[in-house]
């Protein structure tokens, strides 16, 4: 069982190990947990009292000695499930205070391929077909996102997102990406932009996707995405299909 994805779950790394080998040894006392997993004592109590409050061990005493064994791990499923609804119960006060901020100028940074996905993913929740997403495109999206490329450009499809595409003229004979690239294309010299740079609504997002590990910069601010919209809109008139 790999820890990373225990850890994915909502659980630290020491109750990852420890709830791991409660899995594999059964009841048992403190001693073995910490033979098994190498945490100290003290580390291997804080990280099985964590565990029972989060419902994923229970013990029992027997001759005044307490035997800690891991509940069902179905137990995880409900485990997700309350988090779930505690997340439920607070969006409304989230959205409040989000919405109480959407005026100010801000900028995130999104690392990592699953930082880019959420940070894509958040623009087609965003976007309607009411909406225009421009593009200076880099041609390093389709390589990079893999599988997602394809997901994302069905969503923007299915939205009707008026998008518009500007790629430098040496992506042209890439068929195999253009094809499948929901929006209108066009090309132009443009091999200055090394990285792809997105435009809609009121925010400008960055994508760097040849570094380790790839980031985005999403700037929020009117200004900011108003003047490389006029940017985009001069090289798209110079630009050819």
């Amino acid at each position: 069982m790999n820890l990373e994805q225990l850890q994915e779950l909502g659980l630290t790394h020491n109750e990852a190990l420890t709830y791991r080998a409660l899995l594999e040894i059964g009841e048992t006392k403190t001693g073995a947990i910490v033979k098994k997993t190498g945490l100290h004592r003290v580390i291997i109590y804080d990280a099985l009292e964590s565990l029972i409050k989060k419902g994923l061990t229970s013990y029992v005493i027997k001759e005044n000695i307490k035997y800690f064994q891991a509940v069902d791990p179905s137990r995880l499923l409900d485990f997700l499930e309350e988090k779930q609804e505690l997340a439920k119960s607070l969006l409304p006060e989230l959205n409040i205070l989000k919405k109480e901020s959407a005026s100010k100028q801000t900028v995130s940074i999104y690392e990592g391929v699953k930082g880019l996905k959420s940070a894509m993913n958040n623009m087609l929740k965003e976007l309607t077909s009411k909406d225009k997403h421009v593009v200076f495109a880099s041609g390093h999206m389709a390589d990079s996102m893999g599988a997602y490329y394809k997901v994302y450009q069905d969503i923007k499809r299915k939205k009707k997102i008026k998008t518009l595409v500007i790629y430098d003229e040496s992506f042209r004979p890439r068929v195999d990406v253009t094809q499948i690239t929901y929006g209108e294309l066009k090309f132009t010299p443009i091999s200055y932009f090394p990285t792809d740079t997105w435009i809609y609504k009121n925010k400008v997002l960055i994508v760097t996707y040849t570094s380790k590990p790839p980031f985005a910069i999403l700037i929020t601010s009117k200004e900011t995405a108003d003047s490389y919209m006029k940017l985009f809109e001069r090289f798209w008139k110079e630009a050819k299909e």
